[in-house]
């Protein structure tokens, strides 16, 4: 007779019957019915088995601590400012600002704190594609498949596509065959698998409308995983499936705004009733031109005017859509009932902000105005990003709010109220709204914004960013880019500053890519407290790469970088050069005592970036103080330039970086 123990009895299934061979495989078939995730990590993750736990902190707590010391030697940073008495109440900062990711709001008196928690996103596993990871297999993965197969089969990922579903594509595909150009054709399978992962995981952070946890490609139309496609091989550095997705994408959602076109006046002169309604094929529309606008302007310059057609196309599509129309939620509403809603919401904000976004790199009119719209604020991300009913039930929900009301209440003084906190991707469509209006009633009857409306709107700023830092994630940190859409948001803050206080803009550049446009590009800037404020905030732009490490943001800036941070770079750089060369003339003309006690401090906080920079040896040059100051100058130009080296995702950063390379090497002959 056999020796060894007696074989054990595993009970079947108390929610199913269904029957396993061993325990451990019992236990996680449960937990598909109760959605139990006993295994937590450090970060807040957590799993439903340990393998999962053990490969997520694998793969996203091993890349974080790789740079954790770095980051806490970042953290620890300080500088000193010889001489600099910080005794006034009117000044607005502390000697550890620069140690900061955001300038305190309220006078800038106070210390940001930011949160290390290191972010984590569960890879892929899907299974055509995981044999590629670099992780080692293992072995509970592979030991006895047949129970393997006997458990209830895990949820699809979002950007998986099975053979049926990819057939389907094709045939969709073909029928466009007659307006796509000669060549063109869906990625393959994997490809278009991999294309798809990289906008869901990383590209709609940016950006996000779409619901990952509920998405699924079976239910998608071509046009809109082709244009998703095309953000996602950009990310991957791809170029030219990129632009062959995008003239697919661009095609298709034309070639049926046409044949809609068509049945209309058909049906129009055939005297039928045709209303057209929200349907989510018109939802499906926005956020395909919505993608498609997020990618035009900042490609190559050939296609860039493609974006001017689009919006406008884009902009009648949504007040079709409501974005007049409140659309406030009651307070029973279930998940799913939700979703939709708040995807609706979303996806107009997003088309808002990526036309809004035209107008501030562009100086051209806004296609949506801010009185337009109507909608209510979106919520907190961790609702949105819930991947069931449990745990959006758990998350903490926004008070219903419309933007309206959160814009009129930012220039009213008011600010929003301490407990009605609003989320980050709300804040980021204030802070389009405030930039909005201030290219409104700059290009007024005045043509220039008057002493009062300048104050107004500083208030607003104060307001917005205090706002910001109640929000449902206040905390920024290059290093760890746990919500995007906040990195994205200081960024418009200092750009907003500098848009205030400076009567240059960098339209014509980077509308034209003509770098000649940047060298003759000149301002006439006022010595005021405005633009102390703006200068400080530039300075405060600069020291984040420079305490980062400018060959380090040169080389990995990429997962953190938007356009946003473009836009407000190069006007931080201009800016500094200006401000810097009207230090050294006044100091010229008129002596270092001319400068008041703010200007002094402001040169103080940019010498010592500069000191902490890998360019430190010029302070060490022997000169009068408006040769140091001239000096200076040259030296930010080249800083933001060193900066701006590396592999960019968009188009029109080499641009940026050749003009600000250009503009250096000019300040240098000077």
């Amino acid at each position: 007779m056999p020796g060894g123990r007696p074989k054990s009895v595993i009970p079947p299934c108390r929610h199913c019957s269904k029957q396993f061979r061993r325990q451990e495989h019992l236990l996680r078939h449960e937990r598909t019915h109760t959605n139990e995730k006993p295994f937590g990590c450090k970060c807040g993750q957590s799993f439903t088995r340990q393998d999962l736990l053990a490969r997520h902190t694998k793969l996203s707590h091993y890349s974080s601590s790789y740079i954790s010391p770095q980051s806490s030697e970042v953290a620890q940073t300080t500088y000193d400012y010889p001489g600099m008495a910080l005794d006034e109440p009117d000044i607005f900062w502390d000697p550890h600002f620069l140690s900061q990711d955001m300038l305190p709001s309220m006078v800038f008196d106070s210390s940001f704190q930011f949160d290390s928690a290191p972010l984590s996103i569960e890879k892929s596993r899907l299974c055509n594609l995981s044999q590629f990871s670099s992780r080692l297999p293992c072995l509970e993965e592979t030991e006895d498949n047949t129970d393997q197969l006997e458990e209830s089969p895990k949820a699809a990922e979002p950007w998986s596509i099975s053979e049926s579903c990819y057939t389907r594509l094709c045939h969709e595909l073909e029928g466009f065959s007659a307006v796509l150009i000669p060549g063109c054709s869906l990625p393959s399978r994997s490809n278009l698998i991999r294309y798809l992962e990289k906008y869901l995981v990383c590209g709609q952070e940016y950006l996000p409308f779409i619901h990952v946890a509920t998405f699924s490609v079976n239910t998608a139309d071509v046009e809109l995983l082709l244009a998703m496609a095309a953000l996602g091989a950009l990310y991957l550095f791809e170029r030219a499936r990129t632009y062959e997705c995008y003239f697919m994408a661009r095609a298709i959602v034309l070639e049926r705004t046409r044949r809609e076109d068509l049945q209309l006046a058909s049906d129009f002169l055939s005297g039928l009733d045709n209303t057209i309604t929200m349907e989510p094929r018109g939802l499906c529309k926005i956020q395909t031109l919505t993608l498609l606008i997020s990618l035009s302007p900042w490609a190559d310059k050939r296609i860039v005017r493609d974006a001017a057609f689009l919006s406008s196309q884009l902009a009648t599509q949504v007040r079709e859509s409501g974005i007049s129309e409140p659309d406030e939620m009651p307070q029973d509403i279930d998940w799913l009932t939700w979703v939709a809603a708040e995807t609706k919401r979303r996806t107009i904000f997003g088309a808002y902000v990526a036309i809004n976004l035209q107008t501030i790199a562009f100086d051209t009119p806004p296609l949506i105005m801010n009185h337009e719209v109507k909608l209510f604020l979106p919520g907190y991300a961790k609702q949105w990003k819930a991947s069931n009913a449990a745990e959006w039930q758990q998350a903490a929900r926004q008070n219903e709010r419309s933007f309206q009301e959160g814009l009129h209440s930012l220039f009213m003084g008011t600010g929003i109220s301490g407990d009605i906190a609003v989320s980050s991707f709300s804040n980021y469509l204030l802070i389009h709204g405030i930039l909005q209006q201030i290219y409104i009633d700059r290009h007024g009857i005045m043509g220039t914004l008057q002493p009062e409306t300048t104050k107004s709107f500083e208030a607003a700023l104060r307001n917005w960013q205090s706002s910001f830092e109640r929000g449902d994630e206040p905390f920024l940190d290059p290093l760890i880019p746990k919500d995007a859409v906040g990195l994205m948001g200081a960024a418009l803050l200092r750009l907003a500053y500098t848009r205030l206080n400076s009567d240059f803009v960098s339209s014509k550049f980077l509308l034209s890519r003509d770098l000649n446009i940047t060298m003759g590009a000149t301002s006439t800037l006022n010595r005021s407290q405005g633009l102390d404020k703006a200068v400080l905030h530039a300075a405060h732009g600069l020291s984040i790469p420079v305490r980062l490490g400018t060959p380090f943001m040169a080389r990995t800036k990429t997962p953190i970088w938007s356009i946003e941070h473009s836009l407000c770079s190069l006007e931080c750089a201009l800016l500094l050069k200006h401000w810097l060369e009207m230090m050294s003339q006044t100091t010229r003309d008129f002596g270092v005592d001319d400068l008041s006690k703010v200007e002094s401090k402001l040169l103080g906080i940019i010498t010592s970036i500069v000191k902490e920079s890998n360019l430190a040896e010029t302070l060490d040059i022997f000169e009068d103080d408006s040769s140091r100051y001239q000096r200076m100058a040259e030296t930010v130009v080249k800083l933001w330039a060193e900066i701006f080296q590396g592999a960019h995702v968009h188009d029109i950063d080499n641009t940026i970086s050749a003009a600000l390379q250009l503009l250096a090497d000019t300040t240098s002959l000077a």
